[in-house]
């Protein structure tokens, strides 16, 4: 006789007496072998019905005969193995494993649980579940919402609403999928933008929710608006009324501002999201308040949409935009190239993306919707700079819409610049010098044209028109005549253009695409032309005591107050600022900073970390607290163009995280640009 203390052990049990039998087994029996009461093995035989159904596994309870199960012998098999592996597993649970089990169940259930059911749950002792509490504790206060924990009651979640859902989804994209028979079906039904890993994901927030169903919703919907969403938008939508659905079952409703439900009223999504509403009404046998139509249509205004760009239809796509959005777009080319080094402004294609990309992004910002961005982390490692740069117009935003933006939508902002900058360093700015007259240089671009796709040609000019200015501008000179003055990168060619001149070309332009930009050697005439008192001796810092993240913005923060560099608030503000997005930049760096109006004085304090603190899942070395005030947009730009050009170099960083000595690092930033006056 076995006895078992948990839930899914008692299921797995009974699971594991059915597979064993081909034939009927009366409840009895089982209750007898599980020394649990008739009664609570049929209310377990229902739980397993429903969990088998979902697998095409249909388990038979037949009046005076018994329970079996209506199974292939490979099914039969697969299944048996499914339990041998989780009867491994069960021995070793990880504490990350038993952090995700406890919020998910807290999240998932309607009723308190205790710290005695987690421990037989997860097979361990009552004090490990404890332990394990601290971390669930700061995950669930770090959403806004508290744990609420009663002697004899148990354990359970309050808080805002919206907080609420907003932690369900972040939990959605934190939890490791189980490892569950992949079931060819359910792949066939699947729409092509959610793969079989986020649905099994959604299956373990949600098992009794059919999500073929809000998948077809969806599908339908995408048909009435017009337009398709995006593969991370279309999930987040399954998820997002998934969570309805789970909340209104638990009378769990949202509840929106007039101010704000009223403008949504107008919009065509409403309308949309008032069907889809309908239909959820109809399926699940569910009341939704109109507060809920004004949630799914909020968030069917900020999903990112399929856009068809193509050089045919910029200036129709262009005109039909919003002008302040056009605007702010232009902003962002504008600072972002000049910190980045390279010049934007011409780039269409680029401006209409991010024109398109802004409209669902403001409404996101605006309403406090994330968007979580699955590839931040690489983009980070790989575009430091241009994540950087990214980030330096969080200031537009501020400035424009009253708005702060978060790490997930800087990185999607990143992507479109790292797109136009790819183009960019593509692109090789050729000049054509002849002896004299434009008749000839104008053969030659006609030849080049037709054979170099990379080549954009700036000028034809005869070589008494040249000037250092246009030397400068051009990554390649194509020239008929000899001895061209400091303009190592031009090429002598004949008038007619031979093959060998051809090859000769060729060769230049593969040397000049194999060098990116961003390793490029910073120009030091550029550099010295910026004069900041921004980085002092006296706020830059080794730090070799154990304190946490939060710990070190208040202990430093507070030396910079105390100078006279920030007000009092300060820390506080840069803290909440942190818990609306991270300002980990990657390569163990991370740059908090805070609002202007708690700024004095333009500075920033260095610390780099003996012992390395863990911030947002990122182990960092380096923390830069940034206050920053300009009084002009120039002096911003000159600023993080040099800033990022020091942390977007490997070496560089390499040496001040490796450094213990305070005037070395002082050095690297000094000889790396941020010079003092």
């Amino acid at each position: 006789m076995i006895k078992i203390g948990n839930r899914e052990g008692i299921k797995n049990q009974i699971l594991s007496i059915l597979i064993s039998k081909k034939g009927p087994t009366i409840i009895s029996e089982i209750a007898r072998d599980i020394s649990m009461s008739g009664k609570t093995v049929r209310n377990y035989l229902k739980e397993l019905q429903h969990e088998l159904s979902q697998r095409g596994i249909e388990l038979i309870k037949k009046p005076n005969v018994g329970v079996y199960l209506d199974v292939t012998d490979d099914k039969r098999k697969v299944l048996m193995e499914d339990l041998t592996d989780y009867d491994k597993g069960i021995q070793n649970h990880s504490p990350e494993y038993r952090q995700s089990y406890i919020l998910k169940t807290l999240f998932k259930n309607k009723y308190t649980y205790t710290i005695q059911l987690f421990a037989d749950d997860l097979y361990c002792s009552k004090s490990t579940i404890v332990n394990d509490l601290t971390y669930v504790q700061k995950w669930i206060e770090d959403r806004g919402l508290i744990l609420k924990r009663k002697q004899n009651q148990g354990l359970w979640i309050e808080g805002n609403e919206r907080d609420y859902r907003r932690a369900m989804m972040d939990l959605f994209f934190e939890i490791k999928e189980n490892k569950l028979q992949r079931d060819e079906d359910e792949v066939e039904n699947l729409d092509y933008r959610i793969d079989f890993i986020n649905y099994k994901k959604i299956k373990q927030l949600f098992p009794r929710i059919n999500l073929f169903s809000i998948q077809n919703i969806i599908q339908q919907a995408e048909e009435k608006l017009g337009y398709f969403f995006t593969d991370q938008a279309f999930i987040n939508l399954i998820t997002h009324i998934a969570i309805t659905i789970e909340r209104v079952k638990n009378n769990r409703e949202i509840k929106m501002n007039k101010k704000h439900l009223t403008p949504l009223m107008e919009q065509y999504e409403f309308q949309v999201a008032k069907w889809v509403i309908s239909r959820l009404r109809e399926i699940f046998n569910l009341d939704f308040p109109q507060d809920e139509v004004g949630y799914i249509s909020l968030h069917m205004l900020g999903a990112k949409i399929q856009e068809n760009i193509h050089d045919n239809n910029y200036d129709d796509l262009l005109n039909a935009q919003n002008e302040e959005h056009v605007e702010i777009a232009k902003e962002i080319i504008g600072l972002a190239g000049e910190i980045l080094g390279v010049d934007l402004s011409k780039d269409t294609l680029l401006l209409t993306a991010l024109v398109l990309h802004l409209r669902p992004t403001i409404i996101r910002l605006k309403h406090d919707l994330k968007l979580r961005n699955p590839i931040l982390k690489r983009i980070k490692n790989e575009y430091t700079s241009i994540f950087g740069a990214a980030w330096a117009c969080s200031s537009i935003f501020e400035k424009k819409l009253g708005v702060s933006i978060n790490e997930d939508e800087v990185g999607y902002i990143a992507m479109h610049l790292a797109v136009a900058v790819g183009r960019q360093s593509n692109i090789i700015k050729t000049l054509i010098i002849c002896s004299s007259g434009i008749g000839t240089s104008q053969l030659i671009k006609t030849r080049l044209e037709k054979r170099f796709n990379e080549l954009d040609i700036i000028d034809c000019l005869p070589l008494n028109c040249l000037s250092e200015e246009l030397i400068d501008r051009a990554d390649l000179i194509i020239s008929t005549v000899q001895g061209i003055r400091n303009a190592p990168r031009a090429i002598y060619v004949n008038t007619l253009l031979s093959e060998g001149d051809i090859l000769k070309i060729k060769r230049s332009i593969d040397i000049l695409a194999t060098r990116s930009w961003e390793k490029e050697k910073i120009d030091k005439k550029d550099l010295g032309a910026l004069k900041l008192d921004v980085i002092d001796k006296e706020l830059c810092f080794i730090d070799d005591d154990n304190r946490d993240f939060t710990e070190i913005i208040n202990y430093y923060g507070r030396i910079m107050e105390k100078r006279g560099f920030v007000k009092e608030g300060f820390c506080q503000n840069v803290l909440e600022r942190e818990k609306k997005g991270s300002t980990t930049i990657g390569k163990g760096i991370a740059i908090p900073h805070a609002e202007q109006e708690f700024v004095k004085k333009s500075k920033i304090c260095i610390i780099k970390l003996k012992n390395p603190v863990l911030w947002n899942r990122d182990r960092l070395n380096l923390i830069i607290i940034l206050a920053l005030k300009f009084n002009d947009i120039y002096r911003t730009k000159r600023f993080f163009k040099n800033f990022y050009s020091i942390l977007d170099n490997g070496e560089l960083v390499k040496r001040i995280v490796k450094s213990d000595n305070v005037s070395d690092i002082m050095e690297i930033f000094i000889d790396g640009g941020i010079c003092n006056e």
